[in-house]
């Protein structure tokens, strides 16, 4: 579909997929006619997360009535510190034909209280190659309405995302044509930051930068009111970097060529992350959760399965092996691994497990909204 403002084309959308068999919406074009495209495009997807009953939206929105005077700091620090990532919710809002608020009540989600588990993360430069790997959990009932999105905005790099309709681009899975792939955490923050700005605008601002430094130094530059963690590979640096921040405080692990791993592990670190943190004191105030916390329970439990089939990882089989292991990839009732995402940056790989099975193709093509599948045997198999 094209939609031209006279005879200039103002923004284009296109379908890429399915892939993995999940459905993929490319948009092109200038900033504001993208984000109202996309939420034109979708906005009875939108409507339907906002609308189920008992969902996350509902949860939130109830939530977000008994603090409204967390909602309004947050919305007015996001606007300040975050003016085009702000007036990309209001360009969505606007494409979908809802109101801006029930956007933001949605993108706050995670800044306004707790917002449960799910998502896995491990990166390394092993064997030479900058490698990551990303598992997307969450609500069962989402399946079917989790998608790929492409936006190939004027003046930014390209970037290709999973996508939650309604949210930023940006919480998830992010692979951008500046050489980035970014996997994203939730990490549970019980006292927001109320002068930072909302996660997913943080998220939004980082992975839309040109270059691996812009986006390590937005992510610990603006504060965030709740919390994210970031395994960031960088292409082009050869080095991958956890990076974590909560309620205005940020923390960086990163690995580059030549960074000695463990005596009996292997010849390079392994980042890895779940939904705790790791590297934050997650006993300082405001950070620190109750006595027998349930999701915290569950990220342990996980993290400990993904540290123990991460031993050594070296290849992108080694990647997606760990992902798919039991403990790690998720089918219960209350969490499902929507899709099990690899990369090799090195190689220009990116492998996909989705409900449709494995797909394997360029990663610099998948950056562009371009599905250039691989032949069978040049991406190796778990």
């Amino acid at each position: 579909m094209m939609v031209a403002h006279g005879w200039w084309l103002v923004v284009e959308v296109t379908d890429a997929g399915p892939v993995a068999g999940l459905e993929w919406t490319v948009v092109r074009g200038a900033r504001d006619e993208v984000f109202r495209a996309l939420g034109e495009a979708h906005a009875d997807d939108i409507r339907r997360c906002r609308d189920r009953a008992g969902g996350a939206w509902s949860r939130v929105a109830r939530s977000a009535r008994r603090r409204a005077d967390r909602l309004e700091r947050v919305v007015a620090s996001s606007r300040r510190l975050l003016p085009v990532e702000a007036q990309e919710i209001g360009w969505l809002a606007e494409g979908a034909g809802l109101p801006e608020e029930d956007l933001w009540v949605y993108n706050l989600r995670g800044d306004l209280g707790h917002d449960g588990t799910g998502c896995s993360d491990v990166s390394t430069i092993g064997g030479g190659h900058v490698l990551l790997g990303h598992n997307e959990d969450g609500d069962r009932e989402l399946v079917g309405l989790v998608r790929l999105v492409t936006l190939a905005i004027d003046g930014d790099p390209a970037l290709t995302a999973v996508w939650y309709p309604g949210m930023l681009p940006a919480n998830t899975f992010v692979a951008s044509s500046a050489g980035l792939v970014v996997g994203v955490d939730h990490v549970p923050v019980p006292s927001p930051c109320l002068d930072g700005a909302g996660r997913h605008l943080v998220a939004r601002h980082a992975q839309r930068q040109a270059g691996g430094a812009a986006a390590r130094e937005a992510l610990c530059r603006v504060p965030c009111a709740g919390g994210f963690a970031f395994d960031v590979a960088d292409g082009p640096a050869h080095r991958v970097d956890l990076v974590e921040i909560a309620a205005g405080r940020s923390a960086t692990w990163a690995v580059t060529a030549g960074d000695p791993g463990g005596e009996d592990g292997p010849a390079y670190p392994i980042l890895r992350h779940t939904n705790h943190l790791r590297h934050l004191d997650a006993t300082a105030d405001g950070l620190r959760l109750p006595p027998g916390d349930r999701s915290l329970a569950e990220s342990t439990a996980r993290a400990a399965a993904l540290d123990r089939v991460t031993r050594r990882v070296d290849t992108l089989a080694d990647v997606e092996a760990a992902l798919l292991a039991d403990g790690v990839h998720n089918r219960t009732e209350v969490l499902w691994t929507f899709v099990t995402i690899a990369v090799d940056l090195t190689a220009d790989v990116v492998v996909l497990h989705g409900p449709g099975g494995r797909w394997s193709g360029r990663l610099s093509a998948f950056t562009r909204g371009e599905a250039v599948t691989l032949p069978t045997g040049d991406a190796a198999r778990p």
